[in-house]
C-alpha cells in the first residue's frame, strides 16, 4: 500500500491523464494477472495429471498383456507389445524385467532412462491370474502358478513434453494479458483524452479571464461534473464582467470628479499665485519708494536724533523686505530658475559667518548659540546650503524661549549630516509633516509678523529636494527639535581657491544712468537717491520719453534701469531691446520688478538680464551699477 501511495505521489500533480491511466491500468493489470495465473496453474496441473494417468494406464496395459508372452518365452511378441504400447501412449521408453530385476526386453531411449530428472516413471507388476489359465495354453508349460510374479513392466514419459506445454501455455497467457492491457489502455486513453481536453478548454478560458479577457466563455454542455465546472466558470466570468463594467463606470465618474477637483484646485492655485504676485507687486511698489526715500534721507540728514528715527524706519522696512524675500524664494523655486552649482567647499568658514550673523540675535533673546568645529569638506551648492542653514537657525531661535541652539555636523560614510538642535517647545508627531508646508506656524496663533510668514521650513524642504539632499526632523513636545540635512562628503584637494574680492570702487563721475518706471513716487525716490550719490540720472515713464530725453542730451546711457511692468502692454525687456537697437550697442541693463509670479521670473531669467526685486537695497543697486559700468568700459578700452 505504501509503495502504491509513493507511486501516485511521484506522478505529476498536473497530469490528470497519467493518473487516469494508472487508475485504469493498475487494477486491470492486477485482475488479469491473477486470473491468468489461476487458469494457467489449473491447466498445467491438469496436463501433469494427464501425463501421470497416461503412464499409469500404459504400465497397466503392458502388465495385463505380457504374462502369456513371458511364460511362453515369445520374445517377438514381447517386443511387438512394447513397441505398440510405446507408440500408442507416446512413451519415452519401456522396460520389462524379471522378478530379480534382470532386463528381459526394452524399447525406446533406454540409455537416458537412468536420468530420473528427465522422465516420469510408472511401474506395474506382471502376474498370472486365473483368467490366463482358462484358455488352456499355459497348462502345457506347467511351470507357473496363478498369482506368481513374472516380472515388472516400467514405462517412462519424457518431461520435455510437460515443459513444452508449460512454455506454450505461459506464452499464450502473456499474449492474452498484453492484449487485454492494450485494450484497457486504449479505452482509458480515449476517456482521459476527452476529459483532459475538456479540462484544458476550461483552463484556457480561465487563463483568458486572468488576462482580463472577460468576454471568454466555455463551450461545454452543462452535463456531468466537468460541465458543472464549465458552467461555474461561465457564471464567474459573467459576474466578473458585470463587476468590471460597474467598476469602470465608477472609475470614469471618479476620474471626472477628480479631474474637475484638480482643475478647480489648479485654477485656485493659479488665482492664488496671481493674487500673491499682484499683492506682492502692489505692496512692493510703495515699500520700494519708501526704501529709496529713507536711503536718500539717511545720506542727507546727519543729525543724531533724526538718524535714530531714520534707522528705526530703515529697520522696519528691512523686516518687511525679509518677508517679501521669503515669498520671492518660493516664487523662484516654483519657476525653476534656481540652478544648482555643486562645488567642493569647506564647511567651517560658512559656520563662522553664520555665527557672526546670528550671534547678536540669539544674545538678544538670552539664548546660547553654539557652533561645534566642523573641519569637513562638502560637495554641494554652498549658497543653497547656507540658505538652508540660515532658515533652520532662524527657525530654531524664533521657537526657543529658554536654553539654546546647537549647530553641529557628523560624518556618516560618504555623507555628512548637518544638524540644528534647539531646546524649544518641540513638535507633536502628527504635526511634523505639516511644518514643511507653506504658511504653517504652530506656535503663532496671533500671526505675529516678527516670527515670519511660516515659509522658512517650506523653503528648506524645497531646496533639499532641489539639491537631492534628505531633510530630517526628530522632535518631542517639551524636549526640543533636531532638524538635519544629509550632504555628500567632499574632497579637500578639489576646493577651488576664490579670487580676492575687491571693493567695487566708485562710479565714474561722467556716468549716466537711465531709469524707466511709471510710478511717480519711485521716480522721485530714485532721483533723490542718485542725487545723494552724485550720479547723473535720466528718468522716463516710457520708451518714447526715454528716447526723447537721450536725444536732447545727445548721450548714450551707461546703464539702463527699467521696471518690468510698464503701461500700454509693454515691459522692461521691450524697453531695453528697443534702446539697444536704437543706439546699436549692447548697453548694460538691470530689470527691477515687484512681480513674484513664477512665469515672470522665468521670462526675465531666460532674457539673460540682471534682476533686482523691489524693495531695492540701495547698497546692492549701487554695487551692481558700479560693476556693470566698470565692466563695460573695461571691455571698450580692451
Amino acid at each position: 500500500m505504501n509503495s502504491l501511495r509513493a507511486l501516485f505521489d511521484r506522478l505529476p500533480q498536473s497530469s490528470i491523464r497519467c493518473r487516469m491511466l494508472m487508475i485504469a491500468l493498475l487494477p486491470a493489470l492486477l485482475t488479469e494477472f491473477g486470473m491468468l495465473a489461476y487458469f494457467t496453474t489449473q491447466t498445467l496441473a491438469t496436463a501433469e495429471d494427464a501425463l501421470h494417468a497416461r503412464a499409469a494406464n500404459a504400465a497397466r496395459q503392458l502388465a495385463g498383456a505380457l504374462p502369456y508372452a513371458l511364460v511362453s518365452g515369445d520374445t517377438a511378441r514381447i517386443d511387438a507389445l512394447l513397441i505398440s504400447e510405446s507408440k500408442n501412449s507416446q512413451l519415452a521408453f519401456v522396460r520389462v524385467t524379471d522378478p530379480q530385476g534382470r532386463l528381459l526386453a526394452s524399447t525406446g531411449d533406454t540409455l537416458r532412462a537412468a536420468i530420473p530428472e528427465e522422465h516420469y516413471r510408472q511401474r506395474s507388476e506382471i502376474r498370472l491370474h486365473a483368467t490366463h489359465f482358462s484358455d488352456g495354453r499355459l497348462t502345457a508349460a506347467g511351470a507357473a502358478l496363478p498369482n506368481d510374479l513374472l516380472g515388472r513392466a516400467e514405462v517412462g514419459v519424457s518431461l520435455d513434453q510437460v515443459d513444452a506445454f508449460k512454455r506454450a501455455t505461459l506464452t499464450h497467457a502473456a499474449l492474452l494479458m498484453l492484449a487485454a492491457l492494450a485494450l484497457t489502455g486504449v479505452l482509458a486513453w480515449r476517456l482521459s483524452s476527452r476529459l483532459t481536453g475538456q479540462l484544458r478548454h476550461v483552463g484556457q478560458v480561465v487563463e483568458r479571464l486572468a488576462r482580463h479577457d472577460l468576454a471568454a466563455r466555455t463551450q461545454l454542455l452543462p452535463a456531468g461534473e466537468v460541465g458543472a465546472l464549465a458552467a461555474g466558470v461561465n457564471h464567474m466570468a459573467g459576474a466578473l464582467q458585470a463587476h468590471h463594467d460597474d467598476l469602470e463606470q465608477r472609475i470614469r465618474k471618479a476620474t471626472a470628479h477628480l479631474a474637475a477637483k484638480k482643475d478647480m484646485a489648479e485654477r485656485a492655485n493659479q488665482a492664488k499665485s496671481r493674487f500673491f504676485a499682484a499683492a506682492s507687486h502692489d505692496l512692493r511698489q510703495p515699500l520700494h519708494a519708501l526704501s529709496l526715500f529713507v536711503a536718500a534721507l539717511k545720506e542727507r540728514n546727519h543729525q543724531t536724533e533724526a538718524q535714530t528715527l531714520i534707522e528705526n524706519i530703515e529697520a522696519s522696512t528691512a523686516a518687511m523686505t525679509l518677508l517679501f524675500d521669503a515669498l520671492l524664494d518660493l516664487s523662484r523655486l516654483d519657476a525653476g530658475t534656481i540652478e544648482v552649482h555643486p562645488v567642493h567647499f569647506p564647511l567651517q568658514k560658512m559656520l563662522r559667518d553664520l555665527e557672526q550673523q546670528f550671534g547678536a540675535v540669539a544674545a538678544e533673546k538670552q539664548l546660547q548659540l553654539r557652533f561645534r568645529p566642523c573641519d569637513i569638506t562638502l560637495y554641494s551648492d554652498p549658497l543653497l546650503i547656507e540658505r538652508i542653514l540660515v532658515n533652520l537657525i532662524a527657525n530654531a531661535i524664533h521657537h526657543t524661549d529658554d536654553g539654546g541652539v546647537l549647530v553641529a555636523c557628523r560624518r556618516r560614510g560618504r555623507m555628512v549630516r548637518l544638524s540644528v538642535t534647539d531646546t524649544g517647545r518641540g513638535i507633536a508627531p502628527d504635526q511634523q509633516e505639516s511644518v514643511f508646508h507653506e504658511f504653517v506656524q504652530l506656535h503663532n496663533p496671533a500671526r505675529d509678523r516678527s516670527k515670519g510668514l511660516g515659509l522658512g521650513l517650506a523653503i528648506v524642504s524645497r531646496l533639499g529636494r532641489l539639491l537631492g539632499h534628505r531633510v530630517n526632523l526628530r522632535s518631542r513636545p517639551g524636549h526640543g527639535s533636531v532638524f538635519s540635512i544629509d550632504v555628500p562628503y567632499g574632497d579637500a584637494r578639489l576646493i577651488q581657491t576664490a579670487a580676492a574680492i575687491r571693493a567695487p570702487g566708485q562710479i565714474p563721475a561722467d556716468a549716466l544712468v537711465l531709469l524707466v518706471d511709471d510710478e511717480t513716487a519711485i521716480l522721485r525716490g530714485m532721483a533723490e537717491l542718485f542725487d545723494s550719490w552724485n550720479i547723473d540720472l535720466v528718468t522716463a515713464r516710457s520708451t518714447a520719453e526715454a528716447e526723447q530725453w537721450l536725444d536732447s542730451l545727445a548721450r548714450v546711457p551707461d546703464v539702463i534701469v527699467s521696471d518690468f511692468r510698464l503701461p500700454d502692454d509693454t515691459d522692461g525687456i521691450d524697453v531695453i531691446t528697443r534702446l539697444r537697437h536704437k543706439f546699436g550697442r549692447d548697453i548694460p541693463a538691470i530689470l527691477v520688478t515687484g512681480d513674484t509670479a513664477p512665469d515672470t521670473i522665468l521670462r526675465i531669467s531666460q532674457a539673460g538680464l540682471p534682476m533686482l526685486h523691489k524693495p531695492l537695497r540701495p547698497a546692492k543697486l549701487r554695487a551692481l551699477l558700479t560693476h556693470l559700468i566698470q565692466q563695460a568700459r573695461a571691455a571698450t578700452v580692451g
